[in-house]
């Protein structure tokens, strides 16, 4: 063993021990590999580029990866399911690693036992690259879960077969803190997707009990489709569901976007919330900002599709945000009183004939040609309440 290779071989195990203490953190993938790259350069690794690949679960993607260079350094991408770079990926050394179950593939990229069998490894050698190693680390045979991650050196002579060993058990041990990471980020993709982004924060730190939840004051956004039951009659599942799909992304997505929270999707409704945090007039006039949008959004698609419509209530008022249900099922929503009389307001704009109306307390902050359209008696308030609506333009 030279006295390189001996020099790497122990100042690496002052990787490893780093890594050991890592795991035990909560650092982001990106940050954890970059360092781990840096780490790996000081110690005297030749380390050209870096790269590693690994499954997520989230609504819109299905991989992620992180190319490392010390130019860039790390730079994270994603990709989805029908990402037009999917054949390119299976024609790839990941590729070719996954499909045959490989757990190390190495290519020498000059001298004689240069071997160039994918296009990335003529890219690779014009960077300066000598040396390419692959190594598979699965974690769970059953769901095809792990990781991916390759090394690319531009030693003269390439990686030494210590360090291929080296580069092995630091691979490993970089997955074992990994996967902690990937599973956390599981968990917070799901809670993001199926109780929105501050809701699932709020039950993974630790809001899981029946009780659990504040009182805030919010303006409220309830929208419900038109004609439903009939749609659903009459058109076949697949369908009904694409319209449900189309009728979300004006609604849902319009709250999202202007900085709201969407509570609930209770079959064909949308209940969205706009918590007052600065002030009741900077939230109503974000809800308000969100139903001109998802108006305009239908605006734009009903030359192609009228069988879309539906109604918004806004409302101001002050809510119960928090867990409800029994101890084994719970549903993390919103409650009180505010909340039937936004629903009640929506099922006045099919009575009026007005496709947005908001209640006096909402209209009395957020500035708007607001037009009266009587005082009116919701289902189980008693005292009429002042509705208004929007002059259109």
């Amino acid at each position: 063993m030279d006295s390189q290779e001996t020099g790497s071989t122990v100042l690496g195990g002052t990787v490893s021990e780093w890594l050991a203490e890592e795991a035990l953190h909560d650092s982001e993938p990106a940050a954890l590999y970059a360092e781990l790259c840096q780490r790996l350069r000081g110690v005297g690794m030749p380390i050209l580029r870096g790269q590693v690949a690994f499954r997520i679960l989230h609504p819109l993607y299905n991989a992620s990866t992180i190319n490392w260079t010390a130019e860039k350094g790390a730079v994270v991408s994603l990709f989805s399911p029908d990402d037009p770079g999917q054949e390119r990926f299976r024609r790839s050394p990941f590729g070719h690693v996954l499909v045959h179950n490989l757990p190390v593939l190495r290519r020498r990229l000059n001298g004689e036992t240069a071997l160039l069998d994918f296009a990335e490894l003529e890219e690779f050698r014009e960077m300066g690259g000598t040396d390419y190693v692959v190594f598979l680390v699965g974690f769970d045979p059953a769901t095809d879960s792990g990781v991916i991650c390759s090394w690319l050196g531009d030693r003269a002579a390439g990686f030494t077969d210590g360090e291929i060993v080296q580069l092995r058990r630091i691979t490993r041990e970089f997955s074992i803190s990994m996967k902690s990471r990937i599973e956390r980020s599981v968990a917070h993709n799901v809670a993001h997707a199926y109780l929105g982004k501050r809701a699932g924060e709020a039950v993974l730190n630790g809001l899981i009990r029946r009780g659990d939840g504040e009182k805030i004051t919010a303006a409220l956004w309830y929208s419900d489709l038109r004609r439903s039951t009939t749609l659903a009659d009459r058109l076949s599942a697949e369908d009904f569901l694409g319209l449900l799909g189309r009728y979300f992304e004006m609604t849902a997505a319009a709250v999202l976007d202007s900085g709201g929270e969407v509570v609930s999707l209770i079959g064909d409704a949308v209940l969205g919330l706009f918590r007052v945090e600065e002030s009741p007039g900077e939230a109503c006039r974000r809800a308000l900002a969100a139903a001109h949008e998802a108006r305009r959004r239908l605006g734009a698609t009903s030359a192609t599709d009228r069988s879309l419509d539906f109604g918004i209530a806004l409302h101001l008022g002050q809510v119960i945000h928090g867990n409800v249900g029994v101890p084994e099922r719970l549903q993390f929503t919103v409650v009180g009183s505010a909340v039937n009389e936004v629903v009640r307001v929506q099922d006045l704009t099919k009575q009026l004939d007005c496709p947005l109306l908001a209640t006096a307390p909402f209209a009395a902050v957020a500035a708007g040609p607001w037009r009266p359209v009587g005082e009116h008696v919701l289902r189980g308030v008693e005292t009429p309440m002042p509705i208004l609506t929007v002059v259109p333009p």
